[in-house]
């Protein structure tokens, strides 16, 4: 079984990937970096378990490799760079800062979009990773203001903020790594989903809207009604800007994926009818309106933290002067001829008030997501059986049973038998002829602690087999013996 190595997981768009291409039962592996308050293993099942209660139903999880992109070989582990060697054949760097403006050398967006790239790639050199999914942006095309074509890149233009500066330089990188295919994606500005108004990123889009909900819950609303902004800003109201759905663009980028005829080009994920800025900002007037204090103010009696409070807004709105400025068209003749089914969704006023509404009600973010905790640690429950150099010695009677196991705590496993004796466990499934187990978390943890027999799940349907390979008999033995392990391993603890 090859896996894709995804980068960006945890992000907006990597999380949808995620959910997407599991769906897609595209076999994935994903670099996470630990947080303050969640170990890597932790965030990914935070957000598997969020898609899980959407859809109503438990989810295989991808495979986990705690990393970070800003470090050589993104931070991996020997072992874990083993494991992508064996295992990996394909990259999707969907990772990136999207700092506008670097405050130092080597701060964002300078060091993630760039040296994380650059890890990324010799990660995939050292591995032999041959095929490379890259995100980019609609917008490494900096300045300029013609048609934009999905053949382009480098013409001379020039940025307008550090983030596109990045990016350009990313792109132009991944571009001369030799890759056997390399398939380049360029979504416009990401922002919520286009059904539900959901979003982690509050960026961009969301920015004007969150400094205007900062100052309408401290300042009168009459006070705030005699702002310029758009003057302030230097426009007019009429710019254009192409705002596409996050849930567009991960259907899109996983069909693309999924397709191998569609591999090698370079794709312009753009909303051929874009929004306009008196567009966002009628629709963020509205939302905030009901929130505003209406008890009449004269401008001359406003207090200095009020006025400092107003000048500060007018500053870090012109921080996104060049998020403002007029979009170009963007040509996606390839996307719309690829993709002829999946035409984008139109962000006009009623999806805007949903995603203006989602974040306020969301109060941006705040408080951070509850970390979801593992009720099935299967992953500790199968350590004792781990190689994590890869596998013990091979003989002539060698095989394998792949674990799948969905919902909280699951994953993908293999069982490694010997002359039909279990040896061993290794992370990933395998392919070939090897036979595959399908059960979730709560049946396993069932079987392991002597609450269910294999052969009573198996009859019951709650676990099925597929690929003759291997027999019953010695899959039921691996079963006993993942139990007796268990039950060992809760008996030790208990004297303790």
């Amino acid at each position: 079984m090859k896996y894709h190595l995804l980068t960006g997981g945890t992000g907006l768009l990597g999380r949808y990937l995620l959910r997407d291409l599991t769906l897609a039962d595209v076999p994935l592996a994903v670099i996470v970096r630990r947080s303050r308050i969640e170990s890597a293993a932790g965030r990914i099942e935070t957000a598997m378990t969020h898609w899980e209660k959407e859809l109503g139903h438990a989810l295989v999880r991808p495979i986990v490799l705690e990393g970070d992109i800003t470090q050589p070989m993104c931070g991996l582990s020997p072992d874990d760079q083993l494991w992508v060697q064996e295992y990996c054949d394909t990259a999707i760097h969907s990772a990136a800062s999207l700092t506008f403006y670097a405050e130092e050398e080597e701060g964002e967006p300078w060091r993630s979009n760039i040296h994380g790239t650059r890890n990324m790639l010799n990660l995939c050199r050292e591995t032999g990773i041959r095929k490379f999914h890259h995100v980019s942006t609609a917008y490494v095309c900096g300045q300029r203001r013609e048609v934009i074509r999905e053949d382009e890149l480098d013409v001379g233009q020039l940025p307008s903020n550090d983030y596109e500066a990045s990016k350009i330089t990313a792109e132009k990188e991944v571009r001369a790594a030799g890759f056997d295919t390399l398939t380049v994606h360029r979504p416009s500005i990401i922002v919520g989903d286009s059904q539900t108004g959901f979003t982690t990123s509050y960026h961009g889009f969301y920015t004007p809207l969150r400094l205007v909900h900062t100052l309408v819950t401290t300042l009168p609303w009459d006070v705030i009604a005699q702002g310029d902004w758009l003057g302030t800003l230097a426009l007019s109201g009429d710019e254009r800007k192409n705002l596409v759905p996050v849930d567009w663009v991960s259907a899109a980028m996983t069909e693309v994926i999924a397709r191998e005829e569609l591999h090698g080009e370079t794709y312009h994920f753009t909303n051929p009818n874009a929004a306009t800025v008196a567009d966002m900002l009628a629709s963020i007037g509205d939302a905030v309106l009901d929130l505003a204090k209406h008890d009449a103010a004269d401008q001359s009696k406003l207090t200095e933290d009020a006025k400092k409070m107003m000048s500060s807004f007018r500053d870090q709105m012109k921080v996104y002067q060049s998020y403002w400025s007029d979009d170009p068209t963007f040509d996606s003749t390839r996307t719309e001829t690829s993709l002829p089914h999946l035409p984008c969704p139109q962000v006009d006023q009623p999806l805007m008030d949903l995603l203006v509404k989602y974040a306020i009600d969301k109060n941006f973010g705040w408080p951070r997501e509850t970390p979801v905790r593992r009720k099935f640690p299967i992953a500790e429950e199968l350590s004792p059986w781990m190689h994590h150099s890869g596998s013990p010695d091979s003989s002539d009677d060698r095989r394998y049973v792949s674990l799948r196991i969905s919902g909280n705590g699951g994953g993908q496993w293999h069982m490694i038998l010997d002359h039909g004796r279990l040896v061993g466990v290794g992370s990933g499934l395998k392919n070939g002829d090897s036979s595959t187990c399908y059960l979730n978390s709560d049946t396993f943890h069932r079987i392991t602690r002597g609450q269910l027999s294999w052969e009573a799940a198996l009859q019951s349907g709650r676990l099925f087999t597929a690929g003759n390979a291997t027999s019953s008999e010695e899959i039921a033995r691996c079963f006993q013996e993942f139990s007796a392990t268990t039950k060992t391993e809760i008996s030790s603890r208990s004297i303790q």
